[in-house]
C-alpha cells in the first residue's frame, strides 16, 4: 500500500521531469528512485494524455512493469548495470520490436506482429532500457506530418491543431508530452530534425551507416539491406541524453572475426573560444520565416559572444543545384515501394512537365524512373558536393542554417501531397520546400543535430541545425551543448505539462 501510495504521489509532482533520462538512470542506481516507480510515473503519464496526443500506438505495460522490478533487484544484489539500466522509453513505431506490431500505417502490415528485435532496440535493451511501447509515424514513414489509416493523426503537445512533424512525430510528441524520457527515430528527409524542430526538442541524424538499420521498415520485414540516405538516431530533451543514447546503439554490426570496429574521432573543439562556425541565413531558392532567422542568428551570436568566430559562410554550391541531387538520389529510394498505378502516375508527370521543369514534383518524377545509369552520374555530382564539403571544413568547424521554412504546420490531410502549401512570410511555398534544408546534410552524409533556440510569435518552438563534417558526430554534438549551456533551449520541450 505504501508502495503504491508513493507511485501515486510521482504523478502529482514533477520529482521524475525534473531529471533527464540520464538523471533518471542514476537515481535509480543509487536506488533513490526505483525503476518500477519511475515505468510506473510515465505509464501514468501515457494513459493520462495519450488520449489527446495520440502518439503511443501499441504498448507493453504488464511486460515493461515486470521487467522493472528485475531491474531494481540487480540494483540491490550489487550486480553490474547498463548506462540505461531500468530506464523506460518508448521507440518509434518503424522498429521491430519483439511480441510488439510493426506497421508503419500501411493497412497491408496490420496485426503483423515481430519476432525479433532490431538491431537498435538490441543494443537498447543491452544497455538496460525497458520498451514501454511504440510512437505513431505516417504511411511508410513518408510524410512531414503523422498520420495513417491504422492509427489516425498524431497532434503537437504545443498546439494539437498542428503537427508535431514526421515521421519521428509521435516519438517528438510522446518525448515533447512528458509520456518518455528518451526516444530513438530515423531520418531520410528530416524525420528527426523537423519533428525536433517543431516539437522544441533535440534530435541527432548521425553520419551515414554508423548505427544499424537492420530491424527498420521500412524497406520491409526482415530486409538485410538498407537504403542510402536514410540513419537511426535518438531525440531527446537534454544533450547528454542524446549523448547516451547515440553512445549505447553507434557501432557496426559486426561479423564474427571481422575486425572492423568504428572509431569515432572527438569534437573538434572543447571550448567555444576556438569554434569556428559558419552560418547560412536563408536562401532564394527556399525562404525562411524571419523570425526563424533571427532566432538563428541570435543563437550563433550568442556562440560568438563566448569567444566563437562565426562568418555567413556556405559551401561551394548553390541550394538549387544541391536539392536537385538530393532529390535524385532520394527519389529512387522512395519510387521503390511504389505500385504499377504510382509508376504510371511518376510517368505521366515525368512527361507532362518536361525536363526544364525544376519544380520538386517534376524532380521527383524524374528521380522515381532513374536508370541505374543516369543515377550514376548523379551519383558522381555528389561526389563533387562531398569533395566541396570537405573543403569548407577545412576553414570551419560547424555549419549552423534552418532545419525547416516554419514552426509546426497546421494539420493537412485532405489536400493531395503534391498539392500542398505552407506560408512562408505570408506568401504560400510548396509544401514539399520542408525538405530542402533537411537535405542539406543529408545528401552528403553528414552528421547534424537539431537544437530548439527559441519560441516564435505563433507560441511555437524553433530550432536550427548544427552541421558537421563526415564522422564528426561528436563535434556537432559538442556545439549543441554548447547552445544550450548559454541558455537558448530552456523549457521549449515542456509545452504539455
Amino acid at each position: 500500500m505504501v508502495y503504491r501510495q508513493r507511485c501515486l504521489l510521482l504523478q502529482e509532482t514533477e520529482l521524475v521531469l525534473d531529471n533527464n533520462a540520464k538523471g533518471l538512470v542514476r537515481l535509480i542506481k543509487d536506488q533513490e528512485l526505483s525503476s518500477f516507480e519511475v515505468t510506473e510515473y510515465f505509464i501514468g503519464r501515457i494513459e493520462a494524455h495519450n488520449g489527446s496526443i495520440n502518439a503511443v500506438i501499441a504498448e507493453r505495460f504488464e511486460a515493461a512493469r515486470e521487467e522493472a522490478q528485475r531491474a531494481d533487484e540487480m540494483v540491490k544484489r550489487g550486480e553490474p548495470l547498463g548506462a540505461l539500466h531500468g530506464l523506460p522509453m518508448t521507440i518509434k513505431d518503424a522498429y521491430e520490436v519483439t511480441g510488439l506490431t510493426c506497421e508503419v500505417g500501411h493497412l497491408p502490415f496490420k496485426g503483423r506482429v515481430s519476432d525479433t528485435d532490431a538491431v537498435v532496440v538490441q543494443r537498447l535493451r543491452a544497455a538496460g532500457a525497458i520498451i514501454l511501447g511504440k510512437t505513431n509515424t505516417p504511411l511508410h514513414c513518408a510524410d512531414l506530418q503523422t498520420y495513417n489509416a491504422i492509427h489516425g493523426t498524431t497532434n503537437n503537445p504545443h498546439d494539437v491543431a498542428r503537427t508535431p512533424g514526421g515521421s519521428s512525430g509521435g516519438a517528438a510528441a510522446a518525448l515533447a508530452a512528458g509520456m518518455t524520457p528518451l526516444e530513438f527515430g530515423s531520418d531520410i528527409g528530416g524525420s528527426i530534425r523537423t519533428p525536433s524542430h517543431f516539437c522544441g526538442l533535440f534530435g541527432h541524424k548521425p553520419t551515414f551507416d554508423i548505427i544499424p538499420q537492420r530491424g527498420h521498415v521500412p524497406p520491409v520485414h526482415g530486409a538485410l539491406t538498407s537504403p542510402a540516405l536514410g540513419v537511426m538516431g535518438p531525440l531527446a530533451r537534454s544533450v547528454e541524453d542524446l549523448e547516451l543514447a547515440f553512445d549505447v546503439t553507434v557501432g557496426f554490426e559486426r561479423k564474427p572475426g571481422s575486425g572492423l570496429e568504428l572509431a569515432l574521432p572527438a569534437s573538434r573543439v572543447t571550448s567555444v573560444r576556438h569554434l569556428r562556425v559558419g552560418i547560412w541565413l536563408g536562401d532564394d531558392y527556399c525562404p525562411v520565416d524571419h523570425e526563424i532567422l533571427a532566432g538563428i542568428e541570435q543563437a550563433a551570436q550568442a556562440l560568438a559572444s563566448q569567444g566563437a568566430v562565426v562568418s555567413e559562410a556556405k559551401p561551394d554550391f548553390s541550394l538549387a543545384e544541391h536539392h536537385e541531387t538530393y532529390l535524385m538520389h532520394l527519389a529512387p529510394i522512395v519510387g521503390a515501394s511504389f505500385g504499377p498505378d504510382a509508376i504510371a502516375l511518376m510517368e505521366r508527370v515525368a512527361r507532362e512537365l518536361g525536363p526544364e521543369d525544376k519544380s520538386h514534383n517534376a524532380i521527383q518524377a524524374r528521380g522515381s524512373l532513374l536508370p541505374h545509369r543516369d543515377w550514376l552520374l548523379w551519383n558522381e555530382i555528389r561526389a563533387h558536393m562531398v569533395a566541396k564539403w570537405d573543403a569548407f571544413f577545412d576553414d570551419y568547424d560547424v555549419l549552423i542554417c534552418p532545419v525547416t521554412p516554419t514552426t509546426a504546420m497546421p494539420h493537412d490531410q485532405d489536400t493531395p501531397y503534391g498539392a500542398r502549401r505552407i506560408w512562408v512570410n505570408d506568401e504560400p511555398r510548396p509544401y514539399t520546400d520542408n525538405v530542402v534544408w533537411a537535405g542539406v546534410a543529408t545528401l552528403c552524409s553528414l552528421p547534424s543535430t537539431a537544437v530548439p533556440v527559441g519560441r516564435h510569435s505563433d507560441g511555437l518552438p524553433f530550432g536550427l541545425q548544427v552541421i558537421g563534417p563526415e564522422y564528426g558526430d561528436r563535434t556537432t554534438l559538442a556545439v549543441a551543448s554548447m547552445l544550450e549551456s548559454l541558455g537558448y533551449t530552456a523549457e521549449l520541450a515542456s509545452g504539455f505539462y
